[in-house]
């Protein structure tokens, strides 16, 4: 696809550090750092797509909180 890095270019931030963390903060930490952002809400049932893309990081939130992160 057209601009989309092939690299996987690891942020410059332990992803660890946005468990617990509120969406948007969590959100605008990635953004800042240049990843495209997807919220899954683990409270709601939501589909996913099995594509890897080395510049979008997946948030996996419950009420507002991030339990879980990962590039790609």
């Amino acid at each position: 696809m057209p601009g989309l890095p092939l690299e996987r270019r690891p942020p410059s931030f332990d992803l660890a550090e946005l468990v617990g963390r509120k969406i948007d903060a969590a959100r605008e930490r990635c953004e800042r750092d240049g990843f495209q952002v997807q919220v899954i809400d683990l409270g709601k049932p939501s589909a996913v797509t099995l594509d890897l893309r080395p510049n979008r990081i997946r948030l996996h939130v419950r009420r507002g909180v991030v339990e879980d992160c990962h590039q790609g």
